[in-house]
């Protein structure tokens, strides 16, 4: 890996360059070359793309803004399927480069790459920093120039601030900051010949020139303003030269109506239309709300600063939705070149501007990582891989991609041989992941020397979602710390279908199976609003900043408590499986609505079983995540409200890896497989609840590894607890 470290980035981002195409080869005429020698043309895309014939030969028109005008470009002859892939291939909104010779757009061997898209303008927000994200296209070994996106919140003659609006104000603990937080707002220089259009999105044809004293300004910092004001810009250069970088193309759009004369603005999606304050980091209580229309529509709502977990190993460079681990792996030789800078998940689409500065924050570039791994095929989890892809390969990289084969091919057959056909979770469409991704090795270390993966095969919420244990070495103490990441959280509802049925079984066994195989030091979760990674660091963060703490500075280590991970199973597992009461049923859970194993609809009396382990005791899960006395802020732990209403600490349970000497095979016949994922078949089950962990050990000094027992067990294949007294287990 050959890091370009970024030594002493700060959190507070402002930028005075920019990031643009490679430049054009030749003196460029307009749209034409000097008699023959290519040039390299940028513009915005205006209109439908025709395909014109004449003579026997097809073109293609483009209409577009640029050279300070709106025009319409034309390609060289193509025959009639190439014409219609590159028509296609743009429409309106769209930013592109092309090649010119002799007054004709060149068509390279890929015809969809006639005009190469940068950025498109639709319905919801763009947001693209300066240095990372979308750049014009590579050509000749060289990279494209920088753009960059998102709404004006300033300019005066000679530059243009561009960002997402969001702004901190106050800390954790409601103190006031020296100054605001602005993470994700960069300001460009602008060249003295730049060109400005005003783009009317509502009728593309009235598109046309303007000026940088006519582009409105975003009024201010409150979410609930309608006059946000888009706009996208172009570079004279590309990131290798960032800080001498000019602005020297500016497209900002006018939605509205202009029928008042009075200045046009970018109009928000109905859901953005709420004040944003940021999320309370201790009770997690979020004073931003989602509408329906989700994260990528309005991912300024989620943004978070980075942080570091184990010291120059492990980052946290998500947003507060979604989390994104960087880890700086060093194999302790004397060379780099197997060392790796590996990234677990890419985070919702058009959150990367986010991400990419998230990364550079902990000091590291994100066209340095090596690999990248994608725990599941939901959009939330391998949103931007394509864009981080297409960034370090414009940029000369090379990067590896591993998904879960199961989410990319489907669920064919189980460890037992049954065949299926179930179907894979990332959707066809995905056909650059699909062709260039590895697939994950289950139960298998990739060992990177200081760091250590292994992923678990945790079908559930998915039929390939993936889990972890992240084995870390703390460079400060040489211990190995392990972290465990759970992949997926929600499960299917109560309808027994071959989509759902056996994930929602599924989803049951593998928690419990965690829980019973994976004992790991802290938790790592998959989404920060599972889990208060993030209330946990911006408590650490409030402790640190106390003047009177000054001299005894603390870690996210010493921030963050053991066991949490079983206790973040053990919340979705109660949620799947356990009926909370006669008016809170546990969400449609297993035990209220099942489905069923085969044979055990109805319950089953005195089955055999065959103990696999020696069991372990468990209590309910406990909301009050993380306590830490340490951090007042943490002495009560964090609460997080999501499926809190299964808070119960005094229950206790006994959980069994175990063979269940019945009819059923570990799978739904005709709908999917449970247990059979695994050549072992067994089963992890629990007894029904304790009131005392005394009771619950009392059990556990009564059996033994390897015995066989006689149970009862009832339809959700729960242990019961007989009322009369009698032991759970009864030997033979």
């Amino acid at each position: 890996m050959d890091k370009h470290v970024m030594g002493g980035v700060g959190l507070l981002l402002l930028a005075t360059g920019a990031l643009t195409a490679a430049p054009a080869v030749g003196t460029p005429d307009r749209h034409g070359g000097d008699g023959g020698v290519a040039s390299v043309e940028v513009g915005l895309v205006v209109g439908p793309a025709a395909v014109v014939s004449a003579r026997g030969a097809n073109r293609v028109e483009l209409p577009v803004l640029t050279d300070g005008r709106r025009t319409t470009v034309v390609t060289e002859p193509l025959d009639a399927a190439s014409a219609q892939a590159v028509a296609g291939s743009v429409a309106s909104g769209a930013l592109v480069d092309f090649t010119v010779r002799r007054g004709q757009v060149q068509v390279p061997g890929d015809v969809a790459e006639t005009f190469h898209v940068s950025l498109v303008k639709g319905a919801r927000p763009v947001f693209d920093t300066q240095k990372y994200g979308a750049e014009l296209a590579a050509r000749a070994g060289r990279p494209g120039a920088m753009v960059a996106a998102g709404w004006v919140y300033g300019k005066d003659r000679r530059s243009i601030t561009i960002g997402d609006g969001r702004k901190l104000t106050e800390d954790i603990a409601g103190r006031a900051l020296p100054r605001p937080s602005k993470r994700y707002e960069e300001t460009y220089r602008v060249s003295n010949d730049a060109e400005v259009y005003a783009v009317n999105t509502a009728d593309w044809s009235t598109s046309r020139r303007s000026s940088l004293a006519a582009v409105p300004v975003t009024r201010d910092y409150a979410y609930s303003t309608t006059q946000r004001q888009a706009a996208f810009v172009v570079f004279d250069r590309s990131y290798r030269s960032a800080r001498s970088a000019k602005v020297e193309k500016v497209y900002y759009f006018t939605p509205q109506d202009v029928s008042d004369g009075k200045p046009v603005w970018d109009v928000p999606t109905q859901s953005d239309l709420l004040t944003d304050k940021g999320v309370d980091p201790v009770s997690g209580r979020p004073y931003v709300e989602i509408s329906a229309t989700g994260v990528s529509n309005a991912p300024y709502t989620r943004s978070t600063e980075p942080f570091e977990i184990v010291p120059d190993t492990f980052y946290y460079v998500g947003d507060n939705e979604v989390s994104l681990y960087l880890f700086d792996t060093d194999m302790g030789t004397r060379s780099t070149r197997d060392d790796k800078l590996v990234l677990v998940d890419t985070g919702w689409p058009n959150s990367g501007y986010q991400y990419w500065k998230n990364i550079e924050a902990m000091g590291h570039d994100p066209r340095d990582v090596d690999l990248v791994i994608m725990p599941h095929g939901h959009g939330d989890h391998y949103g931007t891989t394509v864009e981080l892809v297409t960034m370090i390969e414009n940029a000369g990289g090379r990067v590896q991609l591993l998904s879960p084969k199961e989410d990319v091919d489907g669920l064919g057959q189980d460890a037992v041989g049954n065949i299926w056909n179930l179907p894979p979770a990332l959707p066809a469409s995905e056909t650059e992941i699909r062709e260039r991704t590895g697939f994950t090795k289950y139960d298998k270390w990739m060992d990177f020397g200081n760091v250590r993966l292994l992923p678990l095969w945790s079908p559930g919420h998915t039929p390939g979602s993936t889990s972890f244990v992240f084995d870390i070495e703390n460079p400060e103490t040489g211990e190995r710390l392990d972290f465990g990441y759970m992949g997926g959280y929600g499960w299917s509802p109560k309808m027994v279908s071959p989509t759902n049925g056996w994930q929602r079984l599924g989803f049951a066994y593998n928690l419990a199976w965690l829980q019973q195989r994976v004992d790991a030091d802290y938790a790592a979760p998959q989404h920060a609003n599972q889990f208060p990674l993030i209330e946990i660091y911006q408590a650490l963060k409030a402790y640190n900043n106390e003047p009177a703490n000054r001299r005894r500075q603390l870690t996210m280590l010493d921030a963050m408590t053991r066991g949490e991970f079983v206790n973040q199973l053990e919340k979705r597992y109660a949620v799947a499986t356990n009926a909370v009461s006669d008016t809170q049923p546990g969400y449609q859970s297993i035990e209220s609505f099942g489905p069923f194993k085969p044979g055990r609809e109805s319950g089953v009396q005195d089955a055999r079983v065959t103990l696999a382990d020696d069991g372990m005791v468990l209590h309910g899960y406990d909301k009050a995540m993380n306590v830490n006395p340490r951090i007042p802020l943490l002495a009560d732990g964090v609460t997080i409200n999501l499926d809190s209403h299964v808070h119960d600490p005094n229950g206790w349970y006994v959980q069994f890896e175990l063979d269940v000497l019945d009819s059923y095979g570990g799978f739904l016949p005709g709908v999917g497989p449970v247990e059979s994922i695994r050549p072992e078949t067994t089963e992890v089950l629990r007894t029904q609840r304790f009131d005392t962990r005394a009771e619950a050990e009392a059990v556990l000094a009564t059996v033994r590894a390897g015995g066989t027992y006689r149970v009862d067990l009832t339809k959700a294949s729960a242990i019961v607890i007989p009322s009369d007294g009698s032991p759970v287990f009864d030997t033979e």
